[in-house]
């Protein structure tokens, strides 16, 4: 027997998937809030997004083998912490949603549907509207993962030449070209559009700096759905104010929500998401394949899938 606990609301087929198959687990759904020490004792499988569970919470989990992260980021676990705690997480399951909201707003910023809108609503006919193609344009992603890759496949169908960044450089299907991160100031001046889905980790937090902007075009469009902390406020503040680059499109921040007095509500050269890039019907489904799956592997863990290597945080 094994005890499941989920504070991710599983839909009623998917609970009778895992009673059918796996009659020897007991599965219980709590939210966050409602969490008791009582159910953090009793749970051994922990179903979860990743933000509901603090350093102090590992003395409590006393008997937790395996955690299944419901989302691909990590940066909120202590994971130096959870050494003896098998991880798994739903990365690749984003690749779809994240690829046609990135487009969507690429071609919603060059094409100007917004403005079209506004138009429409004041009953306005603007004479000579004209909007921008993607097409021929050099696109670069810093990271080569399941989305980027997808992302760039798509983004090829348009036109665009796309480069992608990963730890080494090596090739990766759906890109022309790919570069070391460590070489990103040589190239990034190339790109017409940059694109960061880089995960957070030790080496990735702040990395993006004035002086990495600085090297861009004036006229590049950068686009962030990857994590907040990439870079700080205080250089996005510069950047905007400078008019370094041409316009940011943001949809996750170091702070979220943004409160409604934040100063990055006042730039008109800086488009912002509620960090919904991944939120769509398929989110659920997806990871709970991946979930499934790993249910049937418990005793041979390195057929699970998403193996996450705690040390390195991915």
């Amino acid at each position: 027997m094994k005890n499941i606990l989920s504070t991710v609301n599983l839909k009623p087929h998917m609970i009778e998937y895992i009673n059918e198959h796996h009659p020897d687990m007991e599965y219980r759904f709590s939210k966050t809030r409602d969490l008791t020490e009582a159910d953090k004792e009793w749970c051994e499988i922990f179903v979860t997004y990743g933000s509901n569970f603090d350093r102090e919470d590992v003395d409590l989990y006393k008997n937790l083998e395996w955690m299944m992260v419901m989302s691909a980021g990590l940066d909120d676990l202590p994971l130096d912490a959870l050494e003896h705690v098998h991880i798994t997480n739903a990365k690749g399951i984003h690749k779809i949603q994240m690829t046609e909201y990135t487009v969507g707003l690429l071609l919603d910023f060059h094409k100007d549907f917004h403005q079209l809108k506004v138009d429409q609503e004041n009953a306005h006919w603007r004479k000579n509207a004209r909007t921008e193609e993607i097409y021929e344009k050099t696109v670069h992603i810093l990271g080569t993962g399941s989305i980027g890759a997808h992302l760039a496949k798509v983004l090829q169908a348009f036109g665009t030449q796309v480069a992608g960044y990963n730890t080494t450089g090596h090739a990766v299907e759906g890109f022309h070209h790919t570069y070391a991160i460590s070489a990103l100031e040589d190239h990034i001046g190339e790109a017409d559009i940059v694109i960061n889905i880089l995960p957070s980790t030790d080496k990735t937090r702040g990395l993006l700096d004035a002086d990495f902007f600085g090297r861009m075009k004036e006229t590049a469009v950068f686009v962030n759905i990857g994590r907040g902390d990439i870079m700080t406020d205080e250089t996005i503040s510069h950047v905007l104010e400078a008019g370094m680059i041409r316009h940011m499109i943001l949809d996750v921040f170091n702070q979220e929500p943004l409160p409604a007095d934040h100063i990055f509500y006042t730039y008109d050269n800086l488009t912002i998401t509620p960090h919904a890039s991944s939120k769509t019907e398929g989110y659920l489904k997806r990871g709970f394949e991946i979930f499934a799956h790993n249910l049937q592997y418990m005793e041979e863990k390195e057929s699970m899938m998403n193996n996450i290597d705690n040390s390195r945080g991915y």
